[in-house]
């Protein structure tokens, strides 16, 4: 984390609180101060790589990788730690009282190393967009300052801020000559405060190295562990296979020329969250487990407002040479819809949606004899309401939000 553009000199820092606390003082309607010091861990895990990351890549699914990455974290705090702020790519923790065991402190930094590489993981594995950000979040990594001393408490309509100077030690710890981009660092004081410190060289995955350093605060001591090893207990990501075993009945297939480039008309599609604002009959959709599509992602059509709506999946995605293919499956409801988009020539794209279920002679006579002439009429009418979305799009020279961005082997024909 760019520390010095998150916190001035130490010294100056200081007089900033003291600035402050006589300020708020006198505001005991929106905040109060203790001006109590209490023992407290102070613990930072900090996305190494995020910089360069969001500097060279789209920062639109840059910020939805780096939030679910910041949530994922958020949900591994296993030994009781209270969330004091969001800075950026990083996590600002605290625990007022007895320090933390070696024991402890290790299994944190394990659990949230290995959940957050397993995450990157399975993105890799079931991205399916190829812009700057989701090709290179595999190479993301993160690195963890821990420390412990005597920190006031200000509370500021209702949210804890921490003050003092061993916030500030902590912080500038960040700042240090390690010559990694993940590792755990535990600074003197947090390993003097616990006897079971002595044990860090038995317990720990790699060489426990020591350091001093020179701080404008003065000399800090610390030890540090490279955190590379614990990659090897990373799983790796399951397959998983999201279709509907048996479904090759053919049901439904209509298709449509779209006045729209591929690349755009499958950003539009591959939107689930907007797929409300076409289709015919659709109320809402909800339900969605990602925020950039991928393999995997699901999303609800709310039809009814009941359990009856489906849930899909989607999965399946290939990209060759101006064409793309996906299906969406329902398991619950047996269906499977295959969407092919294939590109015919400057900025036309056509649009082919095929239904598929698992044979049942009643059923589908039921079918074809009270429901399948609704269903095509409204499947008609969803991709009728597309194109005119697209071709919105075009006359007003904008860009559907999505921005999934397609593998740079399927050349859309402009």
């Amino acid at each position: 984390m760019e520390f010095d553009n998150v916190f001035p000199e130490a010294d100056e820092y200081l007089k900033i609180q003291c600035q402050c606390c006589a300020s708020l003082s006198s505001i005991n309607t929106m905040s109060s101060f203790n001006n109590k010091s209490e023992s407290t861990l102070i613990f930072i895990p900090d996305i190494s790589g995020y910089t360069k990351f969001v500097s060279t890549t789209e920062i639109h699914h840059a910020r939805h990788i780096l939030d679910e990455l910041l949530e994922l974290l958020m949900d591994t705090n296993e030994i009781g730690m209270e969330l004091s702020e969001i800075e950026g790519d990083a996590l600002l923790y605290y625990r007022k009282g007895k320090a933390p065991t070696v024991a402890e402190m290790l299994g944190q930094v394990q659990k949230m190393y290995v959940h957050f590489h397993e995450y990157l993981k399975k993105f890799e594995l079931h991205r399916i967009c190829s812009c700057g950000a989701c090709k290179t979040a595999h190479r993301l990594t993160i690195k963890f300052v821990a420390h412990y001393g005597e920190v006031a408490e200000n509370k500021v309509k209702g949210r804890s801020v921490l003050f003092g100077k061993e916030v500030i030690v902590a912080h500038r710890l960040l700042k240090n000559e390690i010559n990694s981009n993940a590792y755990g660092l535990f600074s003197r004081q947090l390993m003097e405060a616990s006897e079971t410190w002595k044990n860090l060289p038995q317990k720990a995955w790699s060489e426990v190295v020591e350091m001093e350093e020179e701080y404008d605060f003065g000399k800090a001591n610390y030890t540090y562990l490279e955190l590379e090893p614990l990659l090897a207990k990373v799983p790796d990501p399951e397959p998983v296979d999201y279709s509907v075993p048996g479904a090759t009945e053919k049901i439904i297939e209509v298709e449509q020329l779209v006045e729209a480039p591929l690349d755009m008309a499958f950003d539009v599609i591959s939107d689930y969250s907007f797929r409300h604002e076409y289709a015919d009959g659709l109320l809402d959709s909800d339900m969605l487990n990602h925020k950039i599509t991928q393999n995997g992602s699901t999303h609800r059509c709310v039809i009814k407002r009941d359990e009856s709506d489906p849930f899909f999946i989607s999965h399946g995605y290939s990209f060759d040479e101006k064409e793309v293919t996906f299906a969406e499956s329902s398991q619950k409801n047996n269906l499977t819809t295959v969407y092919r988009l294939t590109a015919v020539g400057p900025n036309r794209t056509r649009i082919q949606l095929t239904i598929f279920t698992k044979p049942n002679f009643f059923k589908l006579l039921l079918f074809n004899l009270f429901i399948k002439k609704k269903v095509v009429k409204s499947s008609i009418q969803t991709l009728f309401n597309f194109n005119g979305y697209c071709k919105k799009l075009i006359a007003e020279n904008r860009q559907h939000p999505n921005q999934i961005v397609l593998p740079k082997e399927v050349v859309p024909v402009h």
